[in-house]
């Protein structure tokens, strides 16, 4: 495979692995996108709300004083200058105090200036003066009363200015003797400054009143979207976080990546809710697809002493073990399902069993395994199981005996498969001393999806490659996915274990027969 070959199959299975995390997580996503949402909605609607009204006020540049002695204004070469020092103007504490006499209003002319913002439009010699309050119509008060008094203010400037330069004129007349040819220039320039005191306040005109103002903001449909992208931002980003700091594993791929084992098949997880073996019947399909792959491993190599481990408590491999040896049984050949969990055996819930002698009293009182041997489907005569019986004190050390390896050469000396329950690998050493046990073929790993985290399983993986006993594969339990593997895509023929399996041979006609000798 090419270096881009690789690269894209790496990305698909970054993108699989993504959507697998975002289906497993998917009520977290959704609860902190619908909290975010909600959120953003309440404040918006319970948030005090503005409104917003424009005045706009056209000015002209220089001064009448200017314009009356024909000179040429002072800032008429940089526009932005002037257009600032207007917005400076219609924006001061003056202007704000004659808006607050207008209005009749107590409000402090700095709180005023707070609500409104004065703007010059770029390219044109308009203001455009903006109030935003609680009240529409008050803020269309508030811009056009600043526009009002913006034009007084500069009135006002503009009158200050013709007296000072009508006085600085009269000085210049009185100190000129009579007769002088200067005397009449001076004397039309002061007419002139008269006339203009009638039209002081022409420089600036409103353009444009305010109206209501309209609501500032952002719509409830617009804040909703924004609390959606947030909501989202902020999930994916707990959902990856849960996730890093998660150790469990939650793929059959990483399983079989950490392992370095195959896996033979997926059990789904409704299958452990059923407690009872005999309930389990119907729901073996995942253990015949496993014993069709032990058949092909057992080409090349002995699997008539299987021994199924995990590597922690509650994976399910007792299930496992019980419904395995089930299905050979199934076959026709003979099975023995051996209890070798003496810390905590369960074949007694299983089968529904009544306590009794088991495996203990062989090894410790010497009994003979034909009076300990059971045969708890009565459908099933070539299928026998051998509990543990009574829990000894010392179990790793019973484990490590010789007659362990004894009592398994006995059981399969008939050509019969033995399948051992044994207990998980990294709590006790009992697993291990087992695994070392020449009378066993093999074993099989079974590994919870969602439980077992990635320390444990490279604890077990340790433990099996100091150890003589090599696994064959893995079953992988906790499927909660099961359409995605195939298992509701065909309808089964149930099968009854109480049909009585040596009436069927190979010969033996119906589907049904056919079926279970296969």
């Amino acid at each position: 495979m090419s270096a881009a070959e690789l690269e894209r199959a790496g990305e698909r299975d970054s993108f699989a692995n993504a959507l697998s995390v975002l289906r497993r997580r998917w009520p977290i996503v959704l609860g902190v996108v619908l909290a975010c949402v909600v959120v953003a909605v309440v404040h918006q609607q319970r948030g005090t709300k503005s409104y917003a009204a424009t005045a706009s006020v056209a000015f002209q540049s220089g001064t009448l004083s200017d314009a009356a002695l024909q000179v040429a204004p002072s800032g008429s070469s940089e526009p932005q200058r002037e257009a600032n020092t207007e917005v400076l103007i219609a924006h001061s504490p003056e202007v704000a105090q004659g808006v607050r006499a207008q209005l009749r209003i107590a409000t402090d002319p700095n709180e005023l200036l707070k609500k409104v913002q004065v703007e010059a439009v770029p390219n044109a010699d308009v203001l455009n003066i903006v109030a935003s309050t609680g009240d529409p119509r008050y803020s269309a008060r508030l811009a056009s009363a600043f526009a009002e008094q913006y034009i007084a203010f500069r009135a006002k400037s503009q009158l200050a200015g013709i007296g000072i330069a009508q006085s600085r004129l009269q000085r210049q007349l009185t100190a000129l003797p009579a007769g002088s040819p200067e005397r009449a220039t001076i004397q039309q320039s002061l007419q002139r400054l008269n006339e203009l005191r009638a039209v002081a306040g022409g420089g600036a005109n409103i353009i444009g009143l305010a109206s209501p103002g309209k609501l500032v903001g952002k719509s409830t449909t617009t804040t909703a979207i924004i609390g959606l992208v947030i909501g989202l931002a902020l999930a994916f980003a707990i959902v990856f976080l849960l996730e890093s700091l998660d150790r469990r594993i939650k793929s059959i791929e990483e399983f079989e990546r950490e392992y370095r084992l195959p896996a033979l098949t997926s059990v789904p997880q409704s299958t452990f809710r059923i407690p009872r073996a005999k309930e389990r019947q119907e729901l073996l399909e995942p253990y015949r697809i496993l014993r069709s792959a032990l058949d092909f491993a057992a080409v090349t190599r002995q699997l008539d002493r299987l021994l199924v481990i995990s590597a922690v408590a509650g994976e399910g491999k007792t299930t496992v073990s019980v419904d395995l040896a089930q299905t050979v049984a199934l076959t026709g050949r003979r099975v023995v399902l051996m209890e070798l969990d003496l810390r905590r055996p369960t074949f007694i819930k299983h089968f529904g069993l009544s306590p009794g002698e088991g495996l203990t009293a062989a090894l410790t009182a010497g009994r003979p395994l034909s009076e300990l041997l059971l045969e708890p489907v009565p459908a099933l005569p070539n299928f026998s199981v051998l509990p543990a019986g009574r829990l000894p004190y010392n179990p790793s050390e019973l484990l490590g005996s010789p007659g362990i390896a004894e009592i398994i050469s006995r059981l399969a000396s008939d050509g019969s498969m033995v399948v051992i329950d044994a207990p998980p690998l990294n709590p006790v050493a009992d697993a291990q001393v087992l695994l070392n046990n020449s009378a066993i073929h093999a074993a099989i790993l079974v590994a919870r999806l969602g439980q077992t985290t990635r320390d444990e399983v490279r604890r077990a993986r340790a433990v099996l490659d100091r150890h003589m006993v090599e696994p064959v594969g893995l079953v992988i339990t906790g499927l909660r996915d099961v359409g995605r593997y195939g298992y509701q895509s065909y309808d089964t023929v149930p099968v009854s274990l109480d049909t009585d399996i040596e009436a069927l041979s190979p010969s033996s006609s119906g589907a049904l027969g056919e079926r279970l000798t296969r």
